[in-house]
């Protein structure tokens, strides 16, 4: 179940703050040496952050795009 929770957590975090996020399963990944079931949450959680982070990206290259073409 806390993955389900992680989930619905990480869709509504806003990109700033998946980043930093990131920026710190990334650290602890590579520094602190975590148990082989902390990296794997760890990485669980990473790659649903890149995921959201990729499609808040698209998100704004379309809206970008849209403005562009209004002016």
């Amino acid at each position: 179940m806390p993955a389900k929770k992680n989930t619905e957590q990480t869709n509504e975090m806003a990109f700033e703050k998946a980043i930093e996020r990131l920026n710190v399963i990334a650290d602890t990944l590579e520094n602190k040496n975590p148990t082989l079931e902390q990296a794997l949450a760890l990485y669980e959680e990473g790659a649903s952050l890149l995921s959201l982070c990729t499609a808040k990206l698209k998100e704004a290259e379309v809206k970008i795009k849209e403005l562009s073409k209004e002016n």
